[in-house]
């Protein structure tokens, strides 16, 4: 191993080695031309040093980054990085009974997020046609709320209007540094062999938009294997992102084990407290508690009675911590007769289910 040094610790070493080998009486002070030579070389040392900093952070997962990062995940686990995916949605666009919706056609919404339609529509006599359509913008931007795709930027004759009466959901961008190397020292240091359980969340991980995965083997008998999975933002993933990872199963796991692949189902905790010091929000509070469910409550562990458990407890304690820590956003800075759905104990849910902030209410001392 060895230290970076700067430009005068080189240089002051490089004057000594040069009193030290010289032959004449020349001098190397400042304004020289010996000591401007060295002092040229010693920047360049300089920069030779940091970049083999570099070269050390780089040869490592828990340091490294960008390219080399994806270098050491396809050598050491096989692993690449998860791309960014486009969102989807089905446009209800009305017109003329037997106009031709053009595959390709676009729809955008107010603020320009646009989507192109990924196949050939024909308005039927009731004047409306459903069609699937993809985000030209790949990643979240994608994920655009419902009724809100309402522009068609390029007019088609005998079409009228657009709306889509769902959300555009399953935009998902570029897998990030810290999430790649999350999966890379997980597959490095759990023995995933054999479909045993690390196998399973290593399989459905690898699909693009998958956050949180939840493995129950054995659910219903030898041979089944239950596979719980929410998407990037700990959320219900898509149906399409579900399929994806059923495919990938279906592909890897031993022959005859039974999988099922779905998503949480939701559960809405109410929270009710009096606050006795601050300036309470609500909506701070709620932020705060989505935050905690997603990351501490439904998360993918690296310890296999946590990936196996039936059962996460959401933990009365752990809810008034996180008021009273993210005070500059909840405005909770003390409180009483804090009650998670009207009781003071911790709540015990099954391993499928996700949590979810219900009612928030803000008592009279």
């Amino acid at each position: 191993m060895f230290e970076a040094e700067t430009r005068l610790a080189i240089l002051e070493r490089l004057k000594t080695f040069y009193d030290e080998a010289k032959k004449t009486e020349a001098s190397a002070i400042e304004g020289t031309f010996s000591f401007d030579t060295l002092a040229a070389n010693a920047k360049e040392f300089e920069k030779t040093y940091a970049e083999m900093s570099l070269l050390i952070e780089a040869a490592f997962p828990q340091t490294s980054w960008g390219q080399y990062l994806d270098y050491l995940a396809d050598e050491l686990a096989g692993l690449s990085r998860r791309p960014a995916v486009a969102a989807t949605v089905i446009l209800s666009i009305t017109g003329t009974a037997g106009t031709v919706v053009p595959k390709g056609s676009l729809f955008a919404t107010e603020s320009g997020v646009q989507f192109s339609t990924g196949e050939q529509g024909l308005v039927p006599a009731h004047g409306t046609v459903k069609i699937k359509a993809s985000a030209l913008s790949i990643g979240t931007a994608g994920n655009v709320q419902k009724e809100s795709i309402v522009k068609i930027p390029v007019s088609i004759y005998g079409v009228s209007a657009v709306t889509n009466e769902d959300a555009a959901r399953g935009g998902y961008d570029e897998e990030t540094d810290d999430d790649l190397r999350e999966r890379l020292l997980f597959a490095v240091r759990q023995p995933a062999t054999s479909g045993n359980v690390f196998h399973y969340v290593e399989w459905a991980t690898s699909v693009s938009g998958v956050g949180a995965v939840k493995v129950l083997p054995l659910w219903k008998g030898r041979g089944t294997v239950k596979i719980v999975v929410a998407d990037a933002n700990t959320e219900q993933p898509s149906e399409e992102t579900l399929q994806k990872i059923r495919a990938v199963i279906a592909e890897n796991a031993p022959i005859g084990a039974e999988v099922t692949v779905v998503a949480p189902t939701t559960k809405k905790i109410n929270v009710s407290l009096v606050c006795t010091r601050g300036t309470e929000n609500k909506e701070g509070i709620r932020r705060a508690l989505t935050r905690y469910f997603k990351s501490s409550v439904f998360k993918t562990s690296s310890k296999i009675q946590d990936l196996t458990n039936t059962t996460v407890i959401i933990s009365y304690a752990q809810v008034g911590r996180v008021l009273l820590d993210d005070s500059a956003n909840t405005g909770v800075e003390d409180y009483i007769k804090l009650t998670l759905d009207g009781g003071t104990e911790n709540i015990v849910i099954p391993v499928d289910v996700l949590p979810v902030v219900g009612g928030v209410t803000l008592l009279d001392t």
